[in-house]
């Protein structure tokens, strides 16, 4: 049987959304902690990221979101070290566990917000021991009926099922999809406000135009110099950016 391509053409995750009480502050933490360095900023917004893959942009809010379960991950070439490494003062992290083919850990940044850490000894090795931000885990309060967009909406597969304990469940259901940066599980007790995240697209035009006639919720297709946006939202109300770069 032939792999089912994805209906929209999302090439990778382009920047994750992530309310904290001090975006200056904890983007200074980030830096220090974890290597990463700052690309963008604001008054109340500022932009990091490590040498490749996606952007973290810290929006100071005095609301919160509320993660059951991480809503991203570090990927990194040693977790070992890299827990090793990290000052226990300033960094509550989890202790490293083997999982599957991986080793991984979590931590929590100064408000409480939850992040991952997995290393696998195939990548190649980055000078900074966290190299790339990655993935992004969608908790769905209506779990069965959300994946069944994501599926639908997108065209893609499961390819890994599997579950997790959240402090809602001891066995919550997590789907990883085939093909989109995207790991949707069973969450009734999350929250989350403004843009979660946005997905980068080598056809923003095409993408616009599908999800409209597929009676999707999309903003209007914005041209700025040469780079196309939009957005679009899931049946949770959850607001995705699409963006296409020259």
């Amino acid at each position: 049987m032939a792999e089912t391509r994805p209906k929209l053409n999302i090439t990778s995750l382009h920047s994750l959304y992530v309310p904290v009480s001090n975006a200056r502050s904890t983007a200074n933490w980030y830096m220090r902690h974890f290597g990463m360095e700052e690309v963008a900023s604001s008054n109340e917004q500022v932009t990091i990221r490590l040498a490749v893959g996606a952007s973290l942009v810290l929006k100071q809010s005095e609301r919160l979101n509320l993660y059951q379960c991480n809503p991203f991950h570090f990927k990194c070439n040693d977790a070992r070290k890299a827990h090793a490494s990290l000052d226990k003062l300033e960094v509550r992290a989890s202790e490293p566990v083997n999982w599957h083919h991986y080793v991984d850990f979590n931590f929590k940044d100064p408000d409480g917000n939850p992040v991952s850490v997995i290393s696998e000894p195939s990548w190649a090795l980055h000078p900074n021991n966290f190299f790339r931000m990655d993935g992004i885990f969608i908790g769905a309060s209506d779990f069965e009926s959300s994946l069944a967009w994501y599926l639908n909406v997108l065209g893609v597969e499961i390819e890994y099922d599997f579950t997790v304990e959240t402090s809602s469940s001891p066995e919550a259901r997590m789907c990883c999809l085939r093909g989109v940066p995207i790991t949707v599980f069973d969450s009734p007790l999350s929250f989350i406000q403004g843009r979660f995240c946005e997905f980068r697209t080598n056809d923003a035009k095409a993408d616009h135009v599908y999800l409209r006639r597929n009676g999707i919720a999309v903003t209007d297709l914005i041209a700025e110099n040469d780079t196309l946006i939009f957005a679009f939202y899931d049946p949770e109300g959850r607001e995705f950016g699409m963006i296409q770069l020259s």
